[in-house]
């Protein structure tokens, strides 16, 4: 006759036996996973040597050199080319400040504010600093040149 301890009991052993299965599964799984994290670093490893083994090749110091030379025309540094502060030249003076008097335009000059709107031709005299003329042109506004298009269109 089967009583109820036997039936706990056999319960009780597929279940560590169940249990037991499941952890040699978990095992194996993280056993492929380690396999599979050192083969990454590996991998990561031989691609770090190559990577420092191709900068020190692209850094060498020769090899910058005749690039440089060959390039960029660099020469090495002649020892005539140093020099003392004690050589160099003196600062120059500075330059004199702006006068604050200004001039008022000659009789023939043309103030360019008061230019007629929409000038296109002729010129106007300006006065400089030095006491010389400039020739200035002035520009066409906007104005006159949509006046222009809207005759042109039929006044719209």
């Amino acid at each position: 006759m089967i009583r109820p301890i036997h039936i706990i009991w056999a319960a009780l052993i597929m279940g560590i036996g169940t249990a037991l299965f499941m952890v040699a599964y978990e095992v194996d799984a993280k056993e492929k996973e380690l396999t599979r994290l050192h083969a990454d670093i590996r991998r990561t490893t031989e691609s770090m040597h190559v990577l420092r083994a191709e900068w020190s090749f692209l850094n060498d110091p020769t090899r910058l050199d005749r690039l440089a030379t060959d390039h960029l025309g660099l020469q090495p540094i002649r020892p005539e080319q140093y020099v003392t502060v004690a050589s160099l030249p003196a600062r120059p003076a500075p330059l004199p400040a702006p006068s604050s008097k200004t001039e008022p335009p000659a009789p023939g000059d043309v103030p360019m504010a008061s230019l007629p709107n929409g000038a296109t031709t002729g010129s106007a005299q300006a006065r400089v600093a030095g006491g010389g003329r400039v020739t200035v042109t002035p520009v066409p506004t906007i104005k006159p040149m949509l006046a222009k298009l809207t005759k042109a269109g039929g006044g719209q």
